[in-house]
């Protein structure tokens, strides 16, 4: 289902109180991070959101807020029209890799050609929609269990190969990093139906800003 923009997920309440209620560590940092307009939100286009979560691969927060800046002050908003009339040669000099510059262009090219892609997704499962969205050109699972949470706000995903979830959980529950995989499995049964929440509160704990693409 595709969250009605800056809305509250209307599965918000309920997953906070099953988290709270099922997970002793997680209920604290809920209660830490607990505020009242403190939630998972879409506020992009489906672009828009693409284009964030390209640039975020594999480079820091700060580094990739940097490269936005500039690449809207050359060609103001981001839209499908703008990116295909840019250069490469442009982008690179604004510091999106070149594999970057053709990935978003590859996004940009689809969202013009066959819209109709992104109206299939909101009607498959999680698993159906991450397998469809990895046979985009530089889309791997962790770049469409992004889009999943942050445009359609799906409620149950949980980003396994996220390093700010797997730093988080490690941290708060005492494991070592080598461990995530193993041990993480049970949590996501008991969160379950609402690994979104869990992962957003998780991401709360370690940065400052609000994680948003």
């Amino acid at each position: 289902m595709i969250s009605i923009k800056n809305s509250i997920p209307t599965y918000w309440s309920s997953g906070i109180k099953h988290l709270s209620r099922v997970d002793p560590i997680l209920s604290s940092v809920i209660k830490k991070h607990k505020k009242k307009d403190s939630h998972l939100k879409c506020t992009n286009t489906i672009f828009k959101t693409f284009f964030s979560i390209i640039l975020g691969q594999q480079i820091s927060i700060e580094a990739a807020n940097s490269i936005e800046k500039r690449i809207k002050l050359q060609i103001k908003r981001i839209t499908p029209k703008n990116v295909l009339n840019t250069s490469d040669n442009n982008f690179r000099s604004m510091g999106l890799s070149f594999r970057k510059v053709q990935y978003i262009k590859g996004v940009a090219n689809l969202i013009v050609k066959n819209r109709n892609f992104f109206s299939g997704l909101s009607k498959m499962n999680d698993d159906d929609a991450i397998a469809a969205l990895s046979t985009l050109y530089g889309i791997g699972p962790w770049s469409a269990e992004m889009f999943l949470i942050f445009q359609y706000n799906r409620q149950n995903i949980l980003p396994l190969g996220d390093i700010g979830l797997i730093n988080s959980f490690c941290n708060n529950y005492r494991i070592n990093k080598k461990n995530f995989l193993k041990i993480i499995p049970r949590y996501k049964k008991i969160w379950e139906p609402y690994c979104t929440v869990a992962t957003w509160y998780l991401w709360r704990d370690i940065d400052e800003d609000i994680v948003q693409y």
